[in-house]
């Protein structure tokens, strides 16, 4: 097995791992370990850790895989510590919660941010700290300009004006939920200016996915 560090700050020290013919970007916490796949070989990834996936759908809905079968939505949480859990990605971004006794990963795009898919994982999980995987960054994130005045009328921070572009921070309005205090790290690329490790529905690949996941005991 061979890692690297992609960044030196506390805040974004992901490491780049290959083994066993697979390569993907690991995070580590509190004997918690947040990965996402590169296209290196998503098949032998999704072998490998065996996530609980659901039918995203860009809502605001949460699922407690304890207690509910039910396998729509853009969320999921456990206390169990023999489950993973997943999401598939394509420029959006994968946020992974944990607090003592749960997890929870979520699946945010512009349409579930603003649905308060972000605010919900908060109240369902109290007191908690939470990571960042990759997604598509602002460089890159063109809106419409109704999509960017949703986002300015609950975090105008997180929109950029060039003109008269628009260009929406994924992370930024996340932090602005969840709180830069909790924040433990970040996966700084974007999905779309990094085509040697991502997959991305602005650069044309409509049917590929990246995969986030969450697994309890590292």
């Amino acid at each position: 097995m061979t890692q690297s560090n992609i960044k030196s700050s506390s805040k974004t020290s992901w490491e780049l791992i290959k083994d066993g013919g697979v390569e993907f970007f690991q995070f580590k916490s509190d004997n918690r370990l947040m990965v996402y796949s590169t296209k290196s070989n998503e098949e032998r990834f999704l072998e490998r850790f065996k996530p609980i996936l659901l039918k995203q759908i860009h809502s605001d809905i949460i699922i407690d895989v304890d207690k509910d079968s039910a396998r729509i939505g853009d969320g999921l949480l456990t206390q169990r510590s023999n489950l993973a859990l997943g999401v598939r990605i394509a420029d959006c971004l994968p946020v992974f919660l944990f607090n003592e006794t749960e997890i929870c990963i979520i699946h945010c795009g512009w349409q579930g941010i603003i649905k308060g898919i972000a605010k919900r994982a908060k109240r369902l999980m109290g007191n908690c700290k939470y990571i960042l995987g990759a997604c598509i960054e602002p460089c890159c994130y063109e809106v419409k300009e109704d999509t960017a005045r949703l986002f300015m009328q609950q975090y105008k921070n997180a929109v950029i004006r060039k003109d008269t572009r628009y260009f929406i921070d994924l992370k930024g309005a996340i932090i602005e939920d969840l709180g830069e205090e909790k924040l433990i790290a970040s996966l700084d690329f974007c999905t779309k200016c990094h085509p040697e490790y991502f997959y991305a529905y602005r650069r044309e690949d409509k049917n590929k996915r990246d995969y986030a996941v969450g697994i309890p005991k590292a």
